[in-house]
């Protein structure tokens, strides 16, 4: 309406008019408030210094006086035209008493330090802090940084004073932010009058232009007014209890606090155009106890007659990183949060209970997609928070309604791949040249099955993955050896050392080799195909060998698939983490080993199977293996071969092996209580590989099947929330003795505050005993 009126009017080329409107609003707000009044006229006469053209503020009262009358036709009276027109002339004069000015001094600040030495200003970045301390001793308890900081704090105040006169829009917006800042650290707003005085006597120092001084005593004025604003503004009751690290303060803090806007008190605190969110500052500061007192009030479930209260739905939209944010800053707060997803009824029926899990944020994000909570659960890699119930819970639906399948699909060229090889390699092959013509030409087709399309595949997804490592400089060093950084995983290690075992067979491939050597005629069908001829006989040793290691390496990539069952998949990674004893018990026995095989070789031992160091290391692995025959046994009969055998049998059979088992046994009491939350790290991990291979189409059928926007029942006929999915768990699981809904009666307004509860405050009285002990020992 006001751009209507202006166009009509014949103003409508007047943009200055359109900078007053958008801080119109601001200022009538606060017409009966003087001291921000006069900061929104002294910015606002800051803007218009940028104006070129010719202003004339008797225009905006005539455009804005039309408007006025046409939006509000019944209710506009001559009481309202002469409160506004009061108003109004008010903002005029404030803005006619600066006109002109903020030019002139945005020059003298820029000839001020144009002219200052580096001197000058290390002199003046050291004097502010001297006079300001002996102004105000109180202030030497919160400027405790090291020196460096203290001087950047002091170049940001020049960077300020000049920058208000050039963007004084943005430098507003930074003010505010950084007084919210302020709000965080608890600084007193008393501090900033002796430091702005401070500021203006140092600068009075370094230059006799009274005009200068005068420019900079007017900008670090209306800095330090925003700032005092926006620090007592922001001064909630919840920021001072987060301050004090409190979660005693915090909830008496929210005690009061409409029911309605409970959660916006702890979530957001708004200062103009800036806000800042008492819980991540919280988290971000340390102080955690507080926070925990947030996440916990949040994520408490309250009752009236009416309305059921639960922020599990303000808290993921306001800060849908919120999962992020804990993991990086205070992860013992992730219980904390996950436990606030869960309700358990106090009720059970046939020997279950039900169970409302609210993990709607864990599944999709507030867009509908694939939520980035689950992938940080994951990264975090804390075993036992991937086992807490509502992370399982959200794990185990999205892999067996959607994920698995699409693991199961990318395995099936790998399952075929490894049944063709198993067939060619261990069933049909014959080195000795015995094959049937079927099974010459069925292993001729399976070999090139896997050379042109097994190894193929491989060959172009590792080079592909190594170029890429290398154009992005994504390498880690293992003992000084470069490998691109996506061999570090087990799975991608391997399939790197079956490319190789399979180009090592390709190279030393009898068929191929037998390719073009005459045959006798009497032979079979596709004997030519076969690799039977004499030419290659010096070739199957080595084949045969990466033969062997190609069929481990299959077998051993097989054991992903026990992701299917986390049993299994707990049961692998427990050997796996044995590995390491076992190869310090091999160390250990090739030590062994090797000292008495040096030893009886050097003796005058006549048997020749211990004469030298080679045999004696083969017969005493024989021994200490089981596989020395009783024949050979009683052909010991050297007694210093007899006694140094003995002695050999007692360190590994008896000492060593012993050791191990015992190295085995505490080695597994101390991981399998992680193994488990491990297993389902890593189907976490296969989740987040193949969930971004699912189409927009089946993901969008995956979360309606889950209708978690329907409200859940908490007991029968009790409608509840939406936002989650109901279960039901044996009633011995999880024994409830409360309800963990607070229900409370009286007045069911929004607007009215949750009244304290008798239980309420004989907790709070439990607390203080106990605090009160813990101080007194």
């Amino acid at each position: 309406m006001f751009q209507f009126n202006a166009t009509v009017m014949g103003y409508g080329h007047s943009d200055w008019m359109l900078i007053i409107l958008q801080v119109f609003g601001p200022m009538v707000v606060n017409a009966a408030n003087p001291t921000r009044l006069i900061e929104e006229a002294d910015v606002l006469s800051v803007q218009l210094s940028k104006v070129t053209v010719k202003i004339e503020l008797v225009e905006f009262k005539a455009v804005m006086l039309a408007s006025l009358r046409s939006l509000l036709p019944k209710t506009w009276s001559s009481e309202c035209e002469v409160a506004w027109t009061w108003l109004w002339e008010n903002i005029q004069r404030m803005l006619k008493a600066n006109a002109g000015k903020p030019q002139l001094q945005q020059k003298a600040l820029r000839k001020l330090y144009g002219s200052l030495t580096e001197e000058q200003l290390v002199g003046f970045r050291n004097g502010i802090y001297t006079t300001f301390f002996q102004k105000c001793a109180q202030g030497q308890d919160y400027f405790k940084q090291s020196s460096t900081r203290l001087h950047f704090i002091a170049d940001r105040v020049i960077m300020f004073t000049q920058e208000i006169y050039k963007d004084p829009k943005g430098v507003m917006e930074d003010l505010s932010a950084l007084g919210l800042r302020h709000v965080g650290y608890g600084i007193p707003t008393e501090l900033f009058g002796p430091f702005v005085s401070a500021a203006i006597e140092n600068i009075r120092m370094l230059t006799s232009d009274g005009n200068q001084e005068e420019a900079f005593r007017w900008s670090i004025g209306l800095i330090s007014r925003v700032l005092v604003r926006t620090i007592t503004e922001g001064s909630t009751l919840v920021m001072r209890a987060i301050n004090a690290n409190c979660g005693k303060m915090l909830r008496k803090a929210v005690s009061c606090a409409p029911r309605g806007e409970r959660a916006e008190w702890m979530l957001k605190v708004q200062v103009g155009t800036q806000s800042i969110s008492p819980l991540l500052w919280s988290i971000e500061s340390g102080s955690l106890e507080a926070a925990g007192a947030i996440i916990s009030d949040l994520l408490t479930i309250r009752a009236d007659r009416d309305h059921y209260y639960y922020a599990m739905e303000a808290l993921f939209i306001r800060h849908s990183d919120i999962v992020r944010r804990i993991c990086q800053d205070g992860p013992e707060l992730l219980p904390t949060l996950f436990d606030g997803l869960i309700w358990r009824s106090r009720n059970s029926q046939n020997g279950l209970r039900r169970v409302n899990y609210f993990i709607k944020y864990l599944i999709v994000d507030t867009s509908g997609s694939f939520s980035e909570s689950f992938r940080h659960v994951v990264d975090n890699d804390d075993p036992s928070i991937a086992c807490h119930p509502a992370v399982v819970l959200s794990a185990d639906i999205i892999w067996s309604r959607l994920a698995s399948f699409t693991f199961l699909l990318g395995k099936l060229w790998f399952l075929l791949n490894l049944v063709i090889f198993v067939v060619t390699q261990a069933v049909l092959s014959d080195y000795r040249g015995n094959q049937s013509s079927a099974a010459s030409l069925c292993v001729f087709i399976g070999r090139l099955f896997i050379y042109i399309l097994g190894l193929g595949q491989l060959l172009i997804h590792h080079l592909y993955n190594i170029s890429k490592s290398c154009r992005a400089r994504d390498v880690k060093f293992i003992k000084c050896i470069p490998l691109p950084s996506y061999l570090i995983h087990f799975s991608e290690a391997l399939s790197g050392l079956l490319c190789l075992a399979l180009v090592g067979m390709f190279c030393q491939e009898p068929i191929l080799h037998c390719l073009g050597i005459p045959r006798d005629p009497e032979a079979p069908d596709f004997a030519e195909l076969g690799a039977n001829c004499p030419e290659v006989d010096h070739l199957i040793g080595s084949y045969s060998s990466f033969a062997f290691a190609a069929t481990l390496l299959y077998f051993l990539l097989l054991l992903e698939l026990t992701v299917f069952s986390t049993k299994l998949s707990t049961f692998v990674l427990v050997c796996g983490r044995m590995l390491s004893e076992v190869g310090q018990f091999l160390f250990a026995l090739f030590f062994v080993v090797v000292a008495f095989s040096c030893g009886l070789a050097s003796s005058d031992v006549g048997n020749e199977q211990f004469s030298d160091i080679f045999p004696a290391m083969l017969s005493l692995s024989r021994i200490m293996l089981g596989m020395f025959s009783s024949e050979e046994m009683q052909a010991l009969d050297e007694p210093k071969l007899v006694l140094s055998v003995s002695i050999f049998v007692i360190c590994t059979t008896i000492f060593l092996l012993n050791l191990l088992i015992a190295q085995l046994n505490c080695a597994y009491l101390g991981i399998f209580k992680d193994m488990l939350g491990y297993a389902r790290l890593n189907r976490g991990s296969i989740i987040l590989d193949n969930v971004i291979d699912v189409s927009a189409k089946r993901w969008n059928r995956f979360t309606a099947s889950l209708r978690m926007d329907e409200k859940l029942e908490f007991n029968e006929g009790d409608i509840g929330l939406p936002g989650g999915i109901q279960v039901s768990e044996p009633a011995s699981a999880h024994p409830v003795t409360t309800d963990s809904i607070k229900r409370y009666g009286g007045s069911t307004s929004p607007a009215s505050h949750w009244p304290e509860t008798s239980n309420d405050q004989e907790t709070e009285d439990k607390v203080d005993k106990l605090e009160k002990i813990i101080d007194a020992r």
